[in-house]
């Protein structure tokens, strides 16, 4: 016979895991998070298994939540109706079969609301996204109300969401730099595919490619952390080591991919990360591959490699926006290769 105390308590609403999970959703979706607090965050979770479930729990709710439309406004008088106060757990309030169907209809959304309720705080606080682009070649410079200003490199696009609560940037493609005004109660942060950026006062440059970002800090600091959706960061860690958050400083770069983010290192030339600004892209033993990435976006037509082996070549060296064809002809001649151009393309493949 199995006996039911050896069992741990699914009370959700008194289980003081739960509880304390609860508590730390709030404080991450509230209006100031500071890198201490995330960093605690993350010590929290790794001291028992059982906290990176909860926490994963509230998570789940949260994106089903978002597939959800808002219920239709309740009146005043079908609000006064309702006894259900909030003081003693939902399943422990017995409605009168008056009111039952109503009672438990507010009840269900009661228990919704509350274990989600940065999230719906952050709903009801977020303004509709705002999108931004370049052409192939074009630069832009946005000022934001908040006194930020982000400079867009070509062929790039952004969304942008202020509120009072938050300021949320979500690059899309592109590169761009990134100058924050400090208001440390609205914390700036940038998504860029599986990573996002906090800061609060600082300039950074950010560069999204195919398949990472490179984040390169000009002033002050900021946060890199990763994006999970269903199950939290110390759980995933176990499968990918480098799934954690990189503080990363003035004169410092890293790169964020699917598998983590690299720790970081320190910048040899500063000035070259934001050279782009003035037509000049700098590279330091980068692989061809996401040198035609980020050269295709001010190339006039786009250059494409035949052969993958050749997307590993380490290029170093400046490629001059209103030279492109002349830094194809270097190319050609260091490494032996030979360009091809098409109506639509040029194509580089092995001579």
């Amino acid at each position: 016979m199995i006996d039911s105390r050896s069992h741990r308590s699914t009370d959700i609403e008194r289980d003081p895991t739960h509880l304390a999970a609860a508590e730390w959703f709030v404080r991450l979706h509230g209006s100031e998070v500071s890198i201490e607090e995330t960093l605690a965050w993350q010590a929290w979770l790794r001291e028992s298994p059982d906290n990176a479930r909860a926490f994963a729990r509230l998570e789940e709710l949260s994106d089903v939540l978002r597939s959800l439309s808002l219920p239709g406004r309740i009146s005043a008088r079908e609000l006064a109706s309702d006894g259900y106060d909030a003081s003693i757990p939902l399943k422990e309030w017995q409605p009168t079969r008056r009111r039952f169907r109503r009672g438990m209809t507010v009840a269900l959304a009661a228990l919704v609301a509350g274990m989600a309720f940065a999230f719906m705080l952050a709903v009801r606080n977020t303004a509709a996204p705002n999108t931004f682009s370049t052409r192939v070649g074009e630069n832009r410079v946005l000022s934001l109300s908040d006194g930020s200003t982000i400079a867009l490199g070509g062929n790039t696009r952004i969304e942008v969401s202020l509120s009072k609560r938050s300021r949320l940037i979500e690059l899309l493609s592109g590169e761009a730099l990134f100058k924050v005004a400090k208001d440390p109660g609205r914390p700036f942060e940038v998504r860029v595919g599986d990573a996002t950026i906090v800061a609060i006062g600082t300039a950074f440059d950010v560069q999204r490619a195919s398949d990472r970002a490179t984040v390169s800090v000009t002033e002050g600091r900021v946060l890199v952390e990763p994006v999970t959706h269903l199950l939290p960061v110390s759980v995933l860690r176990e499968f990918k080591p480098k799934l954690r958050a990189v503080r990363v400083d003035a004169g410092q770069r890293t790169t964020a991919g699917s598998a983590g983010i690299e720790e970081p290192t320190q910048v040899v030339d500063l000035a070259a990360a934001t050279a782009w600004q003035s037509g000049r892209l700098a590279f330091r033993l980068e692989p061809l591959h996401y040198v035609l990435e980020d050269v295709n976006r001010y190339a006039l037509k786009p250059i494409v490699l035949e052969g993958d082996e050749l997307g590993a070549l380490l290029i170093t060296g400046t490629v001059e926006r209103n030279n492109i064809v002349g830094w194809i002809s270097s190319l050609e001649r260091a490494f032996d290769l030979h360009a091809t151009e098409e109506a639509d393309r040029i194509v580089i493949r092995p001579r």
